[in-house]
């Protein structure tokens, strides 16, 4: 009794400090890059209680089960993305729960303490639990999982055997990044059924979860190095070179990359074999005898797991739109490929610390923080418990995720295997750890994981860290919605961010909601058709970035936006010199318009015969504003532009637009910066331009040509930018 007590004091405290961390900034955190997810879903859930049903009336690229939890929850409770964050809240909670009950199961109620604590302030789900996200769902039931699993390996109950199964199969209706782990509990469930097959799986554990394997992957790597040099001094050519990489250091970009990573898993299983004399075929052979002995079992745990899977995609899914499993599974492996999880988990962390970026290695601290822990257990040579429960889960889920499966390695993708992990150090540590151990390795996790949590709960929200790149999305939208209100816009709109459209209430095509989907997995022509069919158009940071990190998104957005600036027409842009940018034009179809812009960076946006050519920013002694610029067009179809600089400062502006030129009016004289986005030059009666001069000159760029008309005089030329002090300034298209 006094030790459910005493758990129960510990398990409240962590549930005070997961709700804390998990509601903290929850109705004003907005980031682009991850609410493109949360519109996706919200939207999904709006339309489905509008009777828009996903598979068919949606290109939809997951499961339904989340999709209807969430549309069943926003009828209840409200529809707005507060409400809806507040499901992956409550889901979490009950998530901390079941991870306490996980380890009471395997080792009393510290270790249950111990695991809900870490899972309570695991970085990557104080993020995840406060977005409308699948990832909590899959918490949840990998939790669920996880219990009955224990109970069954210390009870050796076949109905825990069979809930097991059967949560993970409720857990793959929502996501599928589950399967891996579900294929993983499979084969380990049914290698337990006979106590020599479940011994194979043991001694498997006993060799690949070894300190000696520390030391083989390195003596692997190192073979394969000088295998690589090796390769190239006999046969030089650049082709060679780009194939043959050192996984784990360098990203596996290219399907021919999976050859020197599969070279390193031949080099890794030999010495493996060898080190520790092996032999498998006798097993392997003896393994699929058994299998086929025990068939009614694994055929009774095979449907364990697909009974759920059967009545809810069935019902939801595939009696809903004979594309369901197209859309659903057979697009998502194009996505990533086989074998190379492993090492671009390893990558990733180098490349971002290479890169100055150690804000985007927060969420793989837990990972890295229970090697740390392992490692100096080992330097100490203590001796650590072998996690004969969790162990061969571990093995089994890290090979189906990291090597077999084409998941890509993130940890929101990979957290089932990640939950494995945790489970296995727990039960690792000695039994009867003395009193000061436990103490200190508990102030360590509260310690290390409390800080990471502090930037994920508070600097992430607050814009402070890299991971939020689009800080101001909130900000963004306001603005633009009281724009639409005043102007009172009505009509379908192609929102390429649907949070934007969630956000702001606006009618979209339901097929193409998932602009991402459509684009990288779907059939993209059926974007075109909304596009012809859309009334307006609109673009947002996301659409920016993905378009920098994507030579397919930048196709397709490239000429999303070329079309909307020659073809449409602005009505309202806004951004930040930072990045964070939202536009709206009008898709009207008018005839080509030679010249064009928008507000980017913080600046005016110059575009000429459908290229990006140049920025426009004024500074007034020395005070620049290009901090940033909102345009919005009026009433007379001239365009109200607003210049601001860091310090909150303005200038605002009025910007017209007559046939192939611009014209730029200040209330004051100001220093306006023409600054060239390609290579270009400044020719003046045939000569190069010079600072002092006055009058029209011509800009030449790889492209075309623009001249530059203004009131006053050239006062710098560099060779990217000219700088006019002036109170207007006449842009025109070039023929």
């Amino acid at each position: 009794m006094e030790d459910r007590k005493k758990g129960a004091m510990f398990l409240s405290v962590i549930l005070a400090y997961y709700l804390v961390t998990r509601l903290w900034g929850i109705s004003s955190a907005m980031n682009e890059y991850f609410d493109y997810d949360e519109g996706t879903y919200l939207m999904m859930a709006r339309f489905i209680n509008h009777g828009v049903l996903p598979y068919r009336d949606i290109y939809a690229v997951h499961p339904p089960f989340y999709y209807y939890l969430l549309a069943l929850w926003l009828r209840i409770f409200g529809d707005s993305y507060v409400v809806g964050r507040l499901l992956s809240v409550f889901l979490g909670l009950l998530a901390v729960l079941v991870a306490y009950l996980v380890g009471r199961e395997l080792r009393g109620w510290k270790t249950g303490v111990l695991l809900s604590a870490l899972v309570a302030m695991d970085p990557i789900m104080v993020h995840m639990n406060g977005l409308v996200f699948h990832e909590t769902t899959i918490e949840l039931f990998t939790l669920l999982s996880l219990y009955y699993f224990v109970r069954y390996v210390k009870q050796r109950n076949r109905k825990d055997a069979l809930w097991s199964l059967f949560w993970v199969g409720v857990g793959s209706t929502s996501k599928f990044t589950i399967l891996p782990y579900a294929a993983a509990l499979y084969v380990v469930l049914v290698l337990f059924i006979e106590a020599e097959t479940e011994s194979y799986l043991d001694g498997l554990g006993r060799v690949l979860l070894n300190r000696v394997q520390v030391f083989l992957v390195l003596v692997a790597y190192g073979i394969m190095s000088l295998f690589i040099v090796g390769a190239v001094m006999l046969y030089p050519s650049d082709e060679l070179r780009h194939i043959l990489i050192l996984p784990g250091v360098h990203w596996i970009d290219i399907v021919g990359h999976i050859i020197p990573a599969g070279i390193f898993l031949i080099i890794w299983g030999f010495l493996t074999l060898y080190v520790f004399r092996i032999s498998y075929i006798r097993k392997l052979v003896r393994s699929v005898h058994l299998t086929l002995r025990n068939l009614k079992t694994a055929l009774q745990y095979l449907l364990a797991f697909l009974l759920p899977k059967a009545v809810i995609e069935g019902v939801l899914g595939f009696v809903v739109s004979a594309d369901y499993f197209n859309q659903t599974y057979l697009a998502q492996g194009s996505r990533y490929i086989p074998l190379a999880g492993f090492f671009d988990l390893f990558a990733g962390i180098i490349k971002d610390f290479t890169n100055e970026k150690p804000d985007f290695v927060v969420f793989y601290v837990p990972l890295i923080f229970i090697f740390t822990v392992l490692l100096f257990y080992f330097s100490r040579g203590e001796k650590l418990k072998r996690p004969s429960v969790a162990g061969p889960l571990l093995v089994v889920s890290s090979v189906m995720y990291l090597l077999a499966f084409p998941v890509i390695p993130n940890m929101r993708f990979i957290y089932p295997m990640v939950l494995t992990a945790y489970l296995a150090f727990f039960e690792s540590l000695p039994d009867g750890l003395e009193e000061k151990k436990l103490v200190a390795l508990a102030f360590a996790i509260a310690l290390v994981f409390g800080v990471a949590d502090y930037g994920v709960a508070y600097n992430y929200r607050d814009g402070k860290l890299l991971l939020a790149w689009a800080g101001h999305s909130k900000d963004l939208r306001d603005d633009l919605g009281e724009y639409i209100q005043n102007t009172n816009l009505h009509g379908t709109y192609l929102s390429v961010n649907p949070f934007n459209a969630y956000y702001l209430n606006l009618r979209i095509d339901p097929y193409c909601l998932d602009t991402f989907g459509i684009i990288y997995m779907g059939n993209s022509s059926r974007l075109w058709e909304t596009v012809n069919k859309s009334d307006y158009m609109l673009f947002s940071t996301w659409m920016y970035t993905m378009s920098r990190e994507s030579k397919v998104f930048e196709k397709t957005f490239g000429k999303l936006k070329e079309r909307a600036v020659v073809n449409g027409s602005l009505l309202y842009a806004e951004s930040y010199s930072k990045g964070d940018v939202i536009e709206l034009f009008s898709n009207s179809g008018e005839s080509s318009h030679v010249i064009g812009f928008s507000s980017f960076f913080g600046k005016l946006q110059l575009w000429v015969n459908g290229s990006e050519v140049a920025y426009v920013y004024p500074s007034v002694g020395n005070v620049t504003y290009s901090w940033r610029t909102t345009i919005k067009k009026s009433s007379n179809g001239e365009y109200d532009l607003v210049y601001y600089s860091r310090d909150g400062n303005s200038i605002a502006a009025r910007l017209s637009r007559e046939g192939n030129s611009l014209t730029l009016s200040f209330p004051v004289v100001a220093n306006l910066t023409i600054e060239f986005k390609k290579n270009a030059v400044a020719i003046q009666n045939g000569k190069l331009l010079r600072e002092g001069t006055r009058g029209k000159f011509t800009v030449f760029y790889p492209e075309g040509s623009f001249s530059v008309e203004g009131d006053g005089t050239v006062t710098l030329i560099a060779s990217s930018k000219v700088v006019l002090q002036c109170g207007e300034v006449r842009i025109e298209a070039e023929n």
